[in-house]
């Protein structure tokens, strides 16, 4: 009997062991990344910490999982729009447009959460609590 308890265990043990995020949990991870970055960016009160948060954007954006990436792909490229006009506010010196552009991408990002793919729908939920700092 003792055997048999001390072999259960060691399975409990392994299967715990062997358990990783899912692909949700990564996806919301890497979600809570991009938005904080992007967060930064609205933060940013002068044109060299706008650099710098688009800097730490594209390092966030560079580390998202690939199942996560191909999940997200297609929004992402519809924010495309609104993280260029940021860029092209940081560029012209506006960090009012700069504000603008990145509100865009937040409000965009809200509409995101509701679709067909879980883990699609995790990164913008991790997104918006990176953003509000949930």
């Amino acid at each position: 009997m003792r055997r048999a308890t001390l072999v259960a265990a060691a399975m409990l043990a392994l299967a715990f062991a062997a358990c990783g995020e899912s692909p949700e949990d990564e996806a919301r991870d890497d979600g809570e990344q991009v938005g904080e970055a992007v967060r930064a960016l609205f933060d940013s009160e002068s044109l060299d910490q706008a650099r710098t948060a688009l800097e730490d954007l594209a390092s966030a954006t560079d580390a998202i999982d690939e199942e996560t990436r191909d999940a997200v792909s297609e929004q992402v490229d519809t924010q495309g729009a609104g993280l260029s006009a940021a860029v092209d506010a940081i560029q012209a010196g506006d960090l009012d447009g700069l504000k603008s552009a990145v509100q865009q991408v937040r409000s965009q990002a809200d509409s995101f959460q509701s679709g067909e793919d879980s883990v699609a729908n995790e990164f913008w939920r991790g997104f918006e609590e990176g953003y509000d700092d949930d």
